[in-house]
């Protein structure tokens, strides 16, 4: 064995001592009980924790208000604090918690393996699991360079991160763990997401004569309708390892009263996105063929029948190639964590895909607790002992991503 491998060994089992169960709890727990509903709230708590317990590591800490008490977060550790190696993406708010709990969202309750509270799964645990790690690794190999990116409003429009991508320079790092919860599965990639609005305007009539008007709603039934149809067609054109784009609509709002023709309607709309497929060009797509449908349709008085839409939100996807080595160290290092080696595909989106692109990193999205089942869940909580074996395995991740940068 060289004396290079010794030393790579020897941090590794030194840094895996220094992972403290009670540590990580007590930290997710803070980071829970600190709040952050959006909307509803702000997420100045969570990072004042987080921060804080940053700065007692000698963490550099910047704090980027994206909006009044809503600050991103960047914390660099080791190396010469300014970045650099492995980065780590987390979000600091929770949606909010809702009806149904046992207790008070907001006051972390431990339950055998279980820690309870809004946000424990998504993703104050994961937080925590991070931040330990960062620690551990940092006592036994303080040259190792790392860094915690900690957005806000990642739960809505992700304003966050597009602030983030906007102000922070390129380039940099190495390659980026996203900790939202996956079961502790290494997510290799997911598709884009967008969320459009559309706007249908028509002419209002009295009841008694519907035929005086132009319904806005049966505008909605035929995009309705046009959107079903295409989504079959998508389907059959599916990317060979994200899978199919889709359509979604999500909310419908339309008319003033049961006696009134409606001569407004609005569509929220999600369109998950594949490599390649810009939310713009969709959305300019999307209209001029929905126009033609209208036309073609038996909706009275059609020609008053107009169409708009925006771009609310965008999120970009990602792919990390299964044989990448940045992937298959991620899947050695679970598998010496305790975990499976599993990786997988999300049919969710994360903010991921924003650092992939902005820093060309490959990315694995990596956490404790599970998206299905417990997040955005009445009650949530997640396995304490799955948020050790993520600090492991983040560990592990950092040590070794590092040594195969230098090797």
């Amino acid at each position: 064995m060289s004396i290079q491998a010794f030393d790579v060994q020897h941090h590794e089992r030194a840094a895996l001592q220094r992972i403290e169960r009670q540590r990580i709890v007590e930290l997710a727990g803070e980071l829970i009980a600190a709040g952050g509903e959006n909307p509803g709230g702000t997420e100045q708590g969570t990072v004042a924790v987080l921060a804080a317990a940053l700065e007692r590591l000698g963490a550099r800490v910047s704090l980027d208000a994206v909006a009044p008490q809503r600050p991103n977060l960047v914390a660099h550790l080791g190396g010469d604090a300014t970045g650099g190696g492995l980065l780590f993406l987390g979000h600091s708010d929770v949606v909010p918690a809702g009806a149904g709990w046992h207790g008070d969202p907001f006051t972390p309750r431990v339950d055998g393996d279980r820690l309870t509270g809004r946000g424990a799964s998504d993703m104050k645990g994961g937080l925590a699991a991070v931040v330990v790690a960062m620690a551990a690794v940092n006592a036994v190999a303080p040259q190792i360079p790392l860094t915690l990116v900690c957005t806000v409003d990642e739960e809505a429009d992700a304003l966050g991160v597009g602030h983030y991508v906007a102000t922070a320079p390129a380039g940099g790092y190495t390659g980026c763990v996203v900790a939202e919860p996956t079961d502790l599965v290494g997510i290799i990639g997911c598709r884009g997401a967008a969320n459009l609005r559309l706007r249908i305007t028509g002419a209002s009539a009295h009841a008694g004569r519907p035929s005086d008007g132009a319904s806005a709603i049966q505008a909605a039934a035929e995009v309705i309708s046009w959107l079903r149809a295409d989504a079959a067609r998508l389907a059959d054109t599916g990317h060979p390892v994200l899978g199919a784009a889709t359509w979604n609509v999500g909310t419908l709002h339309a008319g003033h009263g049961t006696s009134i023709v409606p001569d407004t309607a609005e569509l929220g709309v999600d369109r998950r996105l594949l490599p390649g497929e810009d939310p713009q060009q969709i959305l300019e797509q999307l209209l001029r063929r929905l126009r033609l449908f209208i036309a073609d349709s038996a909706i009275p008085h059609r020609e008053l029948i107009q169409i708009t839409g925006e771009v609310q939100m965008q999120m970009p996807g990602f792919l990390t190639e299964p044989g990448h080595p940045f992937t298959r160290r991620v899947c050695q290092a679970l598998a010496d964590a305790g975990a499976s080696a599993e990786t997988g595909i999300w049919t969710a989106s994360c903010e991921g895909g924003f650092l992939a692109e902005h820093h060309q990193v490959p990315t694995l999205v990596l956490g404790p607790g599970e998206i299905n089942t417990q997040a955005h869940q009445p009650n949530e909580s997640v396995s304490i002992q799955d948020l050790c074996t993520a600090a492991r395995a983040y560990a592990l991740i950092a040590l070794r991503h590092h040594h195969h940068q230098w090797d």
